[in-house]
């Protein structure tokens, strides 16, 4: 990368961070596209809202919704913690997504793949340790850094993991979109978005018109790049116990690896909770569903509460995820995997990853300056320390590493016209760019922070990407709509 981009990359990075008063250039925030950028799969625009602005479905369940670079969307929490591995104290070094998979390769002894692209956070390893028991990694989905800020007095167990490991404050997502699915697979693999090839939460098939799952039928066979699981089941030749559980599929997948759909793989525990039928599901050819969680459902949570959480309707398997109740539904679901299998029991360490979906679930609809969020962010601590006593007695004194993340966070909304909807926008530009055909917008899912355009159609109306971006960028709530082009040409600096 020259120097010109690195620049551009540092600047977009403070400024996600509210380290700089003023505001960034245009194409400040070109090369976290950049990173995510794989042909075929990304989308012909890329969309920047302004800074406390954001662009979401007109759906009651997402009223608020993630994607941007800003600082509430991209700083996440970073926490090693682990007395015999870990030394203590803030690193204020810059961390990202990337580095946790090669971090966790140097403690495991194993050699990191070229198609990572982190580095290992030595400064926070203790040299000659030995290979640890047990590793849990937990991602906590739209877990926003300033919770454990403004939450503290609630989190007793994340605050303990903080004060007694190795915790960066600089940790952020430097890719776009800071979207669950991107994320998880970022953290899995070490690797940039525009090498593992998952960029979207939602894949557009150009060729056939059709959205997909980029995990569809429960399947890897979109991560283009081997997970850490993946690389520790062959090391072990499976001897290793490998679970990874998720509150979507997208996650679970990213987490678990290719499992045994690939050569020399492993049929590695991975599970996703299932909101149309409540139970857990997995993709039987790749992976395995743990026994413990096979007549699992969150039934009893609202039969208990007479389907009813602070005055919302819980009742289902769908509502029932949007309520602080779930957080430990979930957890405990792991922790069945925990108590059934020998884990720590040898030499060889066992790999547990669990994505927490509850605030993410809650956050979307009321919002992180809630009272439901902070209801959510209290259960999932109190669930949270009975998993991590539990890894650490089985694992033995010293024995365990705990890693605490986020895959993005979530925007405030002081002010409900900074709330716009994806409908009104594609209206917009077809309106303006195609008022017959109205075919331009082809695909626009505001997670993604991308658009898919028919470039046919543009051809026919002489019309360009660039006309596209000039509309949007027009729009006073638009910060910058990148063309694939202009993306492109940040990949090759």
């Amino acid at each position: 990368m020259r120097a010109a981009t690195r620049s551009l990359a540092v600047a977009a990075l403070l400024a996600a961070a509210g380290a700089l008063d003023a505001a960034p250039a245009r194409d400040a925030f070109l090369p976290t596209f950049a990173r995510s950028f794989y042909p075929g799969r990304s989308g012909q625009i890329m969309i920047v809202p302004r800074e406390g602005h954001f662009i979401t479905r007109d759906d009651p369940a997402n009223a608020f919704m993630h994607g941007s670079p800003w600082g509430y969307d991209a700083r996440v929490p970073l926490i090693f913690h682990g007395p015999g591995h870990v030394r203590r104290g803030a690193f204020p070094v810059p961390a990202r997504h990337q580095d946790i998979a090669p971090t966790l390769a140097a403690m495991l002894g194993l050699p990191a793949p070229a198609t990572m692209t982190g580095r290992a956070l030595s400064m926070a390893l203790r040299p000659a340790a030995p290979p640890p028991r047990v590793v849990l990694l937990v991602v906590l989905d739209a877990f926003r850094a300033d919770y454990l800020v403004r939450h503290a007095a609630a989190l007793p167990t994340l605050m303990r993991l903080k004060r007694e490991g190795a915790s960066f404050p600089r940790a952020q997502v430097d890719y776009l979109p800071s979207a669950t699915a991107v994320a998880h697979s970022t953290i899995s693999t070490g690797a940039d978005p525009a090498i593992h090839g998952i960029t979207v939460n939602t894949v557009f098939d150009t060729a056939t018109g059709k959205v997909s799952d980029p995990y569809a039928g429960r399947s890897p066979r979109n991560l283009m790049a081997p997970a850490l699981a993946d690389l520790w089941a062959q090391a072990t030749d499976g001897r290793a116990i490998i679970a990874a559980q998720a509150g979507l599929f997208y996650a679970a997948g990213a987490l678990a690896g290719h499992g045994a759909c690939q050569i020399d793989g492993r049929a590695v525990f991975a599970a996703a909770y299932d909101g149309a039928s409540g139970g857990w599901a997995s993709g039987p050819e790749c992976y395995r569903l743990h026994p413990s969680l096979a007549e699992r459902t969150p039934r009893s949570i609202w039969e208990s509460a007479q389907g009813v959480w602070r005055g919302h309707d819980i009742t289902g398997p769908d509502r029932v995820r949007k309520s602080a109740a779930f957080a430990a539904y979930e957890i405990d679901g792991l922790l069945g995997i925990v108590d059934a299998e020998p884990v720590g029991a040898d030499d060889v360490t066992d790999l547990l990853m669990i994505n927490v979906k509850t605030a993410d679930f809650i956050g979307h609809q009321y919002g992180p300056d809630s009272p439901e969020i902070a209801e959510a962010v209290a259960a999932i601590d109190t669930a949270l320390g009975r998993l991590v006593a539990a890894v650490e007695k089985k694992a033995g004194p010293g024995g365990a590493v705990v890693v605490i993340t986020a895959d993005h966070g979530m925007p405030g909304l002081a002010d409900p016209s900074r709330r716009h909807f994806v409908p009104d926008i594609v209206d917009g530009v077809n309106a303006r760019l195609d008022p017959e055909g109205k075919r331009v917008v082809r695909h626009y899912e505001s997670s993604n922070a991308q658009m898919f355009v028919d470039r046919g159609r543009l051809r026919e109306l002489g019309l360009t990407l660039t006309d596209v971006s000039r509309h949007l960028e027009s729009l006073p709530f638009v910060f910058a709509a990148y063309t694939e082009d202009e993306v492109r040409r940040a990949v090759r600096r």
